[in-house]
C-alpha cells in the first residue's frame, strides 16, 4: 500500500493509485464511529476512524481546539494532516455581511482590500502553524461559488482574490507542503486561475456521479486533481452510499481524484453511510 503521504502525494500528481486515496474532510468527531465515552477526545476519535478505514488523510480545521492534538493522532496513526484555514473572500463575506460585500466587488472593490488583506494574513499565521506542527498539506477554505457558478465575477477574483491566494499557496509551497483549495458550488469556470495561483487540487461539493464526472475532466484539463467524489446527497442509506463509493473509486482508478466527501455530512446516519461509502470505495 505505501506510506499515505507517498500515496497522496501521487495522487495529488494525477497518477493512479491502487486502492484509491481516500479520506475524510469536515466530519465532526462527535459524529465518528468508534470507542465512546467522556474520555474519547475530538482527536483522538478523528484518528481511530481513519486508521478503521485505513484512511490516507484527514481536514483538521486549525480553528478547532483539538486541532495540534490531533496532528500528534493522525500522524501516529499513520495519516496525512491537511490543515485547513479560512481562505480570504469568505471572511469578508461573513464578516461585512454578504449583500454588502457582493455589491462592494462590482461598485467599489477597494473598499475591501483592508479586509481581504486582513483575512490573508490571519491566513497566512494559521499557515505557519501548520508548518510547525508537521502537517503533510494545507487547505484553503474559500466558497468562491454557488450552485450557479461564481458569486462574483470572475474578473474581481483574479484581481483581487487569486494573488492573495497565490501568496498562501506559496507560503505552504516553500515549506514543501502542496496547497489544496476548498471551494463549494460550480466552480469548475475557476480551475484555471486556481491552478495558476499555485493549488495542486480542488475540493468542494460534486453533487453526485454526474457532475463529479465534469468535474473531474475539468480538473485534469487545468492540471488540477480533484477531492470529492460523495456527495451528501447521495448518503441517505448504506446500500446507495456504498454505490457512491464504488463509483468513485472507478473514476479514480484513471488518476486525478482522491475520494472523499465533499464536506456536508452533518448527522450520524450520514456519517454511517459516508463509512459505507468509503468501505466501498477502498475494496
Amino acid at each position: 500500500m505505501g506510506s499515505a503521504r507517498v500515496r497522496f502525494d501521487s495522487a495529488l500528481s494525477g497518477a493512479p493509485v491502487n486502492p484509491v486515496v481516500a479520506g475524510l474532510t469536515f466530519v465532526d468527531p462527535a459524529l465518528l464511529p468508534g470507542p465512546g465515552g467522556l474520555a474519547r477526545s475530538p482527536a483522538a476519535a478523528l484518528a481511530h476512524a481513519c486508521a478503521g478505514l485505513h484512511l490516507d488523510f484527514a481536514f483538521v480545521p486549525s480553528w478547532a481546539p483539538w486541532a495540534l492534538a490531533a496532528v500528534s493522532e493522525l500522524r501516529a496513526a499513520g495519516v496525512c494532516v491537511l490543515w485547513t484555514v479560512a481562505g480570504v473572500f469568505t471572511p469578508v463575506l461573513e464578516g461585512e455581511g454578504a449583500g454588502a460585500a457582493l455589491r462592494a466587488t462590482e461598485r467599489d472593490p477597494g473598499r475591501l482590500t483592508e479586509a481581504l488583506d486582513r483575512s490573508a494574513a490571519l491566513a497566512g499565521s494559521a499557515i505557519a502553524v501548520a508548518i510547525a506542527a508537521g502537517a503533510d498539506a494545507v487547505v484553503v477554505a474559500d466558497d468562491l461559488a454557488g450552485a450557479d457558478g461564481p458569486l462574483v465575477s470572475p474578473a474581481f477574483l483574479d484581481a483581487e482574490v487569486f494573488p492573495r491566494l497565490a501568496l498562501l499557496a506559496a507560503q505552504a509551497a516553500d515549506a514543501g507542503l502542496p496547497a489544496v483549495l476548498h471551494c463549494d458550488g460550480a466552480s469548475e469556470i475557476l480551475y484555471g486561475s486556481i491552478r495558476e495561483a499555485g493549488f495542486a487540487a480542488v475540493h468542494g461539493d460534486c453533487g453526485g456521479a454526474r457532475r463529479t464526472a465534469a468535474a473531474l475532466a475539468a480538473a485534469r484539463r487545468a492540471g488540477l486533481a480533484l477531492a470529492g467524489g460523495i456527495a451528501a446527497s447521495q448518503l441517505t442509506d448504506l446500500a446507495r452510499a456504498a454505490a457512491a463509493g464504488a463509483a468513485a473509486a472507478t473514476m479514480a482508478t484513471s488518476g486525478g481524484l482522491l475520494v472523499c466527501d465533499d464536506g456536508g455530512v452533518a448527522t450520524a446516519a450520514e456519517c454511517a453511510a459516508l463509512f459505507a461509502a468509503l468501505g466501498a470505495a477502498r475494496r
